[in-house]
């Protein structure tokens, strides 16, 4: 049975004529080279729990870039959530205000915009993709690191000796008889 006898002939909600001259008349979207490795400002468009291929669920998220000449394109980014990655998923997803389980499963993403970290990688059959390596929240650019307090004035050397202080120096009451 075909795809087209499945649905009647016609997809769910769709005007046939319509649709036919909607496909016949669109033009295909150009293949985009990947984008450079950098940082770029995007924000979330939307999120869902998944699995891969071999089970792993892993929550992912798909990012728009938001600004810059790649303004438009979008990337999906992947936190692993079992065995040893758990823990780096909770702290990654926490930063981005992604504090619990039951966010996860509403699909929630982070309001407003966020730093991506975007590597440029090669594939097997020497293809080359992007990978999100980070997704971070902004306003947490590193902080230089604190600047130590300029010396003081050195006070100028008096040329002249100090005779050594005598007990007749001292306060009245600080000396104590036989003592000194």
């Amino acid at each position: 049975m075909s795809l087209a006898e499945q649905f009647n002939g016609t997809p769910a909600g769709a005007n046939r004529a319509g649709l036919a001259a909607d496909f016949d008349g669109a033009k295909p979207a150009e293949i985009l080279a990947p984008l450079p490795a950098g940082e770029y400002q995007a924000r979330a468009v939307d999120a869902r729990l998944d699995e891969s291929r071999r089970g792993t669920p892993f929550y992912g998220m798909r990012l728009e870039i938001a600004s810059g000449e790649h303004i438009g394109r979008r990337l999906v980014a992947k936190w692993y959530l079992s065995g040893a990655a758990l823990p780096y998923s909770r702290r990654d997803l926490a930063a981005l205000g992604l504090t619990s389980f039951a966010m996860l499963e509403r699909g929630a993403v982070p309001a407003g915009l966020v730093r991506l970290r975007v590597a440029l990688r090669r594939g097997d059959d020497g293809s080359m993709f992007n990978e999100v390596r980070a997704v971070l929240p902004m306003g947490n650019e590193a902080k230089p690191a604190p600047v130590a307090p300029a010396p003081a004035p050195v006070a100028a050397v008096n040329p002249e000796p100090v005779p050594p202080a005598t007990t007749g120096d001292l306060p009245a009451g600080l000396v104590d008889d036989g003592l000194l």
